[in-house]
């Protein structure tokens, strides 16, 4: 994935990712334990925050990478994993904790439209 690609909305239900072509992003209505707390990731608690982010495409995962600004997360970066088929794009963000199955263990925001029916074991799929 380019940076160029990476540009525009991500989304998951009521969350939204915008990432604008100058390297800065806002996140709306993001899980707090979604690596910016360290509570049980299946918490309801979400946050507004904003930031920068670059792809890193040296890793074999090609990451995208947010590193927040002060404020509501406090996290100085959150690691997403890319991955698309069937022309859709996701990030696949491990959060902290871990909740019954490793598919479980992801928080997913698609590129576009989320499908109908998510297959939770994309994100593991390499």
């Amino acid at each position: 994935m380019s940076a160029d690609e990476a540009v525009g909305t991500w989304r998951s239900g009521d969350t939204w990712l915008e990432l604008a072509d100058d390297g800065t992003f806002d996140a709306t209505a993001w899980p707090s334990e979604v690596q910016c707390g360290d509570d049980d990731p299946r918490e309801n608690d979400v946050i507004d925050f904003s930031g920068t982010w670059v792809v890193d495409n040296e890793g074999t995962n090609r990451d995208l990478v947010l590193r927040p600004d002060d404020g509501a997360c406090e996290r100085s970066s959150i690691t997403s994993s890319v991955r698309s088929d069937n022309d859709l794009a996701r990030l696949c963000v491990h959060p902290r904790g871990s909740l019954s199955g490793p598919a479980e263990n992801f928080f997913t925001l698609y590129q576009g439209d989320p499908p109908e029916i998510e297959d939770p074991d994309r994100c593991l799929n390499y």
